[in-house]
């Protein structure tokens, strides 16, 4: 099996709009797509991330703050992955409900390994 980081993306706090009856809707699914995955298996870890964070960079000789991106939108979770092909990884987070609610985006990216590093 291979590695894969999913970084999920939305526009600042999606789930900020959402009826208290919504935000529980969306709990139990996102949830349940998280459980099922994790007892196949295939997820290795999924959290949200804070809404606040830095950007740092370098630029001569220094460690800058920024610059930042002109969009909106955030990096708001993760799903760490387990499948045997990026073809596979793609069709598991094809599965994932956010997409539903039309608001979210996922990035699938392989895990490359290096050795010694970890």
């Amino acid at each position: 099996m291979k590695e894969f980081m999913l970084f999920i993306r939305s526009e600042e706090s999606p789930k900020a709009n959402l009826s208290p009856e919504q935000l529980q809707q969306h709990i139990e699914k996102v949830g349940g797509f998280i459980k099922r995955l994790t007892e196949e298996g295939k997820m290795k870890s999924a959290q949200p991330l804070e809404m606040e964070g830095r950007m740092l960079s370098y630029k001569n000789g220094k460690i800058i703050d920024g610059p930042y991106n002109e969009t909106k939108e955030v990096i708001s979770g993760y799903y760490h992955l387990m499948a045997e092909s990026l073809e596979e990884a793609i069709e598991i987070t094809k599965e994932d409900p956010r997409f539903e609610e039309g608001i979210w985006r996922i990035e699938v990216r392989p895990v490359k390994r290096v050795e010694g590093i970890n």
